[in-house]
């Protein structure tokens, strides 16, 4: 009878310990974005600024890349919001060979909440951009 109590308790511990588990997994969950990079591209684009710039410079598809990245926080932030949206949007000036002018739309958005946190537009010189974001990697 000893050993049939033990293996009980046994099954029963192993039980309690899958169920922790499994709701440990189900909260982890919890910190998904639920908005999605499609969602925080749009949302930078709606912004007034953002679009005046965008139809003013952003002329050829082709010449143009879209990256989104999940990252910690926006810069310059004080508020400590986790998870949030990097959406760079980029055109090269023409498709001439050699170092060229970068039409950049930087933006940052709450996975959480699909607030527009912040938002830049410039225009650098491909060389002094990030290497690994740049439509083409031959100016570098």
């Amino acid at each position: 009878m000893e050993k049939g109590k033990v293996a009980l308790i046994a099954v029963i511990a192993a039980m309690l310990i899958g169920i922790v588990g499994i709701s440990m997994c189900i909260d982890m969950k919890g910190n998904d974005p639920t908005i999605d990079s499609f969602h925080a591209v749009e949302t930078v684009m709606n912004d007034y600024n953002v679009s005046e710039y965008y139809s003013s410079h952003f002329k050829v598809e082709e010449w143009r890349i879209t990256t989104t990245s999940l990252v910690g926080s926006a810069p310059n932030s004080t508020d400590h919001e986790e998870g949030v949206w990097k959406v760079e949007i980029m055109e090269r000036s023409c498709a001439c060979s050699g170092i060229n002018k970068l039409y950049v739309i930087e933006g940052y958005v709450s996975a959480s909440t699909g607030e527009l946190l912040d938002v830049s537009t410039k225009s650098v010189l491909e060389s002094e951009y990030d290497k690994k974001t740049c439509s083409s990697l031959s100016c570098h």
